[in-house]
């Protein structure tokens, strides 16, 4: 039984579970090295046995990257959740723990239609403490995939210019990440720009052609390996029309240097949040996002700087800390990097320019 799986497995008999289900997709990536897609897959771990729930289009794929699991292809009349209870059923798991964001109420009664005399519970993710602190194998992928991203981003500036649309910049991005080795998009580019759309903190890429005198803010990142990248960078096209945004621009770079300043081992979350959007607000403006978030297999993994989080930050943690500012008929401004906290501090694995590129 491999370490990951082991800790699961102690965990839950340590709260008195004899069985846990895990329906997460980079859950079962991270305990089983699974690289076939989400949603085709459920766990179910006892002290005995643990089973690797699928179909027939992923049973021989399964048996080759999975080890130390038995690979069950649910039965006809059945689907991965009522499989996944009758085998709690007929290993006798009496008390089972569900660690299944998300799982839905219809999953949830087809696992305990096939296991009536089980108790199932569902618990805070037991995988979500391993994942967030990261091995040195995936923190070098974590950096080839920032690699890739950085140096994609650096190709695309040569496209930015009047006429060429949002839509086109996200098109040409997704192209240099996959002719550097990248797997496309991690989530979905967004490219903003303008006193409107580029106002908007999580815009939607569209056919708004980019014009001389905006602020375009480009959040973007690929995968590598399975593994996220994340970063956004806001450049200008030209001199700007609203001098304004040239404000937000340094307001926004001085928050985000106050939070990586702080990054240290034992630091708060919540401590950091404050320390961040201090800056911002000591400014007149203010941030209507969370300043930053760990990342890994998934692009938003705990835990996050938030008002008001006890949780601190440890070595082998990967984190963003990504202020911005956004103002309806100016702009928004955005800039965002990765860092590795150390024993001793944080190492920065982004390293694209923090002064406002101009194009």
């Amino acid at each position: 039984m491999n370490t990951r799986i082991q800790k699961i497995v102690d965990a839950v008999k340590k709260n008195g579970y004899d069985g846990i289900v895990i329906s997460k997709g980079s859950d079962i990536k991270y305990l089983t090295s699974f690289t076939g897609e989400y949603g085709v897959a459920v766990l179910l771990l006892t002290e005995q046995k643990n089973y690797f729930v699928t179909d027939g289009r992923f049973e021989f794929q399964a048996a080759q990257e999975t080890e130390g699991f038995e690979v069950v292809v649910y039965g006809e009349g059945l689907n991965y959740f009522s499989q996944t209870g009758k085998l709690a059923a007929e290993a006798g798991v009496k008390q089972c723990a569900i660690c299944g964001a998300d799982l839905t109420f219809d999953d949830y009664q087809d696992l305990v239609s096939q296991a009536p005399d089980t108790k199932f519970v569902s618990e805070g993710s037991y995988v979500e403490p391993l994942r967030a602190i990261k091995t040195p194998e995936e923190i070098e992928t974590i950096e080839q995939a920032c690699r890739i991203s950085e140096r994609s981003f650096y190709a695309l500036l040569d496209v930015i210019k009047p006429g060429v649309t949002e839509i086109d910049i996200a098109n040409e991005l997704e192209y240099q990440f996959r002719s550097r080795g990248g797997s496309g998009f991690c989530f979905e580019t967004i490219v903003a720009s303008g006193p409107d759309n580029g106002a908007n903190c999580h815009a939607t890429a569209s056919d708004r052609k980019i014009q001389l005198g905006d602020f375009v803010t480009i959040d973007f990142g690929t995968y590598y390996h399975g593994y996220c990248s994340d970063i956004t960078r806001t450049v200008a096209v030209g001199k700007a029309k609203n001098p304004e945004l040239y404000k937000m621009f340094d307001v926004v770079r001085k928050a985000k240097d106050a939070g990586q300043n702080s990054l240290k081992p034992g630091m708060v979350m919540g401590e950091l949040r404050d320390i961040i959007v201090k800056v911002v607000e000591d400014a007149g403006y203010h941030i209507p996002h969370g300043p930053g978030h760990n990342f890994g297999l998934d692009i938003h993994e705990q835990p996050y700087i938030c008002t008001g989080s006890k949780v601190t930050l440890q070595p082998g943690m990967v984190h963003t800390i990504e202020p911005g500012i956004y103002i309806p008929g100016i702009g928004g401004v955005r800039q965002e990097d990765d860092f590795l906290i150390t024993e001793d501090g944080y190492r920065r694995i982004t390293n694209i320019t923090d002064a406002l590129i101009t194009l």
